[in-house]
């Protein structure tokens, strides 16, 4: 009798210990979208919200890193991302794809591309999850209407349920800008790169030519050769070189270099306003202008 009873103790344990390290059944009922957030190197943004009172922002940065659809609850992730390996991989079509009026005509090289994949970690609030957008290369094209298609056949619960929220959702990208450049006649050495840095991609290594024309150097009025240079691992900066037959700016001079208006980005959209900067060269150096006349 008394092994029987230990018998049913044991059973029981082992039963109770079964029910207490049980995952939670995900929830029922179609994934709820709340809010919708647009990631850059300045910070976040939202662009959306189911909040009708929410600050959504009138314009974001076209520099972005991430695009976040934050969810109520989990989502079936299989229907979102695929797996190689256990390594989150993009779907060949996404749940969620990108696009924008003139995309089909006028678009960068190479041409704009962007993964999906998904969180289940409630990085937004207890139970949320999200979908997120990231551009293969960093940058969206500048002062346009960026526009997000939503499936709720591939946005659905555990259960199948689709998502409750929009199908399409809008972002306006600000105006290209030029964010930092060589000003304040600093003195540098005659071989200076001067470092021009702008707001969304501008891909010089496949476009110096076309930039060129809106580049103007000179000194004390007389013009100077240049080059545009690319940076190895950040499409939206590039360099002013002297040019390279001889590969130094005049010594002890004023170097004032001009971006025209209409400079573009690599999608074609245009810098709204002129911008200029300078910098000042060593004393000792080139003798010869940058032109190698």
């Amino acid at each position: 009798m008394c092994v029987f009873l230990r018998h049913l103790l044991v059973v029981a344990a082992v039963a109770a210990a079964a029910g207490c390290s049980k995952q939670p059944e995900a929830r029922r009922g179609s994934p709820v979208l709340l809010d919708v957030f647009w990631q850059s190197m300045g910070g976040r943004a939202l662009i959306w919200s189911r909040d009708a009172d929410a600050a959504i922002a009138p314009s974001v940065p076209a520099a972005a890193i991430e695009i976040d659809f934050v969810f109520d609850r989990r989502l079936d992730g299989e229907r979102i991302e695929d797996s190689d390996g256990g390594v989150p991989v993009s779907k060949p079509n996404p749940p969620v794809t990108v696009g924008w009026a003139d995309a089909a005509t006028v678009m960068s090289d190479p041409p704009f591309a962007a993964s999906v994949f998904y969180n289940s970690i409630g990085a937004f609030g207890p139970n949320t999850s999200y979908v997120l957008v990231r551009p293969q290369l960093v940058g969206f094209p500048s002062q346009t209407t960026i526009n997000f298609t939503l499936d709720p056949g591939g946005l659905t619960s555990a259960y199948g349920e689709p998502m409750d929220g929009p199908t399409e959702i809008s972002a306006a990208t600000a105006p290209l800008s030029i964010v930092s450049l060589p000003t304040g006649a600093r003195t540098v050495p005659t071989g200076f790169l001067a470092p021009v840095s702008f707001s969304t991609r501008v891909d010089v290594a496949a476009r110096a030519a076309l930039l060129a024309p809106f580049v103007h150097v000179a000194a004390a009025g007389t013009p100077l050769g240049f080059t545009l240079v690319a940076d190895p691992g950040d499409r939206m900066l590039l360099y002013v070189a002297p040019a390279a037959c001889d590969g130094k700016w005049p010594a002890g001079v004023l170097v004032d270099m001009t971006f025209d208006a209409g400079f573009p980005d690599a999608f074609g959209r245009p810098l709204p306003t002129a911008v200029t900067g300078n910098f000042m060269t060593s004393t000792t150096g080139a003798t010869t202008d940058a032109g190698c006349d």
